[in-house]
């Protein structure tokens, strides 16, 4: 087992060598999906444990040998990013397991923040809520100013804190996917921002706001920021569907109806096999497909 613990930490040194022992019976479960969470009482201090998804064999050669793992990338860059002035949960340890030489297991430990995600703002209104939204996007130009690229800049990766005196800060989470770079442009800016909002009018205000602080054409800005989140969100419904639907033959029908798109558009000209082909279409999106489409992106064809 190898074991990286913070400094500040280091009296805790035998309770986290414990963490992978008592994993299962201990602590309140934040989040149970492809990697586990957990908020733990450790010592004195509220921690919470991010347990890793077992990763496959390449993986597991690769993080072995090539690569650092997810647990230890979590703890380096929550490091960099509080040496760079910015907020996220204090990091206190990460563990890695292996068998055969190989890595099987490993684990993120970070003190526990009581914040709020940025969900229910970026899936809101601009109405009411322009002091986030325009703090928000100040916070963003600071982060990306000083060269860090969340490369999963979602809305369950941020969270929004309010003090005393009604002013807005943010931390980041789920930070082992990160990017430091020297210069970041405004296509690499809009591509990041892709998967912030399911509301148009919420992205619309943060990028016209972001772009204005930037020096930046707002304009085009806006433009290109929400042609890929169109993009991003029209490409979800269909990896949304074939993950939750139960049809067996789920993905052959998104396939199906991907065609039927394609070809319709490119017969618009002739009537009876757009006919045709929308009502294939309509069938499968109203049956499988229009519970996923947050963004109304393909909605209005099948009115």
């Amino acid at each position: 087992m190898r074991v990286i613990v913070n400094p500040k930490y280091a009296h805790l040194q035998k309770e986290i060598e414990e963490i992978p022992r008592s994993f299962q019976e201990k602590g309140d479960v934040v989040y149970d999906g492809r990697n586990v969470l957990k908020r733990i009482g450790l010592g004195s201090i509220d921690v919470v444990v991010k347990s890793f998804k077992k990763p496959h064999i390449i993986n597991r050669v690769v993080y072995s040998f090539f690569r650092q793992s997810k647990a230890e990338r979590s703890y380096i860059y929550s490091m960099e990013i509080q040496q760079h002035g910015f907020d996220t949960p204090e990091p206190v340890a990460m563990i890695e397991q292996f068998q055969s030489g190989l890595l099987s297991h490993s684990y993120y430990i970070c003190c526990y923040d009581g914040g709020e995600t940025v969900r229910s703002l970026m899936d809101g209104k601009v109405e009411g809520n322009e002091d986030k939204l325009s703090a928000f996007a100040r916070y963003t130009v600071a982060l990306h100013q000083a060269g860090i690229l969340h490369l999963d800049y979602s809305p369950g990766n941020i969270l929004i804190h309010q003090n005393d005196a009604d002013e807005y800060s943010f931390s980041l989470v789920d930070v082992n996917r990160m990017q430091l770079l020297s210069d970041i442009d405004c296509d690499t800016v809009c591509r990041n921002m892709c998967r912030l909002c399911i509301s148009r009018e919420v992205l619309t205000y943060i990028m016209t706001e972001y772009a204005s602080l930037r020096g930046w054409d707002i304009k085009s800005t806006v433009s290109l920021a929400l042609r890929y989140s169109d993009q991003f969100f029209t490409h979800y419904i269909y990896r949304r569907a074939a993950r939750k639907e139960k049809e067996r033959h789920i993905v052959s029908l998104i396939l199906f109806f991907r065609l039927y798109r394609s070809v319709r558009k490119f017969f618009s000209w002739e009537p009876h096999i757009s006919r045709f082909l929308l009502k294939k279409e309509k069938h499968i999106y109203d049956t499988y497909l229009c519970k996923y489409d947050y963004c109304d992106l393909l909605s209005a064809d099948y009115q």
